[in-house]
């Protein structure tokens, strides 16, 4: 009687021990279920953000590529000898200018520095992240300080030195007229068309990869939910 006492004893101490392994495996599985979601919850606000971010960056580099496609139809007509289609008294608006680029890249930076970036299960998506904000963000920064560099160490030396402006930029157009045949004015904007061409090339691509970026961010904060 007392080994049956002691069996029917061990077996419901077997069930205590079993009832209570499964309960803490069931709380381990309801806390890392809630911990995933947290970790989801947190990375669409995340993804949220970067994408406002590349909206911010898709109007700067819009603004910049109105702004520098019409400065470049005004460089042309004045390199051919176009005077009738342009104002020659807004020179400087368009041989005195530069594209500088803004970056919105801080919501990027949040995302890598919190350890989110590194636990995303989207390769494709990090490796395209990587792509905008760490390679084209490179070329448009190096490409923004060449444009920086060539007006303000050829261009505005070679201002100061020959065109009056008025408080409004605005030069007497005569004067304009008078530099193109004795300085080497024609060759400084044939060279700021160059540089601004080949900067408009590379906002395009930029805003290319801006828009698949926000397509794909949006298709994984979907994928989140």
């Amino acid at each position: 009687m007392e080994k049956n006492k002691t069996g029917k004893y061990l077996k419901y101490a077997i069930g205590e021990i079993a009832l209570v392994m499964i309960g803490i495996l069931l709380a381990l599985q309801v806390n890392n279920w809630n911990e995933e979601r947290i970790k989801g919850t947190t990375l669409k606000e995340a993804l949220n953000q970067v994408k406002q971010d590349l909206k911010q960056d898709e109007i700067n580099l819009k603004s910049f590529v109105r702004s520098d496609t019409r400065r470049v139809e005004y460089l042309l007509a004045l390199s051919n000898d176009n005077y009738s289609n342009i104002k020659l008294d807004s020179i400087m608006y368009n041989l005195d200018n530069y594209f500088f680029f803004y970056k919105s890249n801080n919501s990027y930076s949040s995302l890598k520095s919190s350890g989110l970036f590194t636990a995303m299960k989207n390769d494709s998506l990090k490796s395209n992240l990587t792509a905008y904000y760490e390679q084209m963000y490179e070329r448009l920064k190096t490409t923004s300080e060449y444009g920086e560099s060539f007006t303000n160490d050829r261009v505005i030396p070679f201002v100061l030195s020959n065109l009056e402006y008025s408080e409004n930029l605005l030069v007497n157009e005569t004067l304009v007229k008078e530099k193109i045949t004795t300085t080497n004015l024609l060759q400084l904007a044939k060279y700021q068309i160059n540089v601004k061409r080949f900067s408009l090339n590379l906002m395009h691509r930029a805003l290319e990869m801006n828009g698949n970026l926000r397509e794909d961010i949006e298709k994984e904060i979907d994928n989140l939910k």
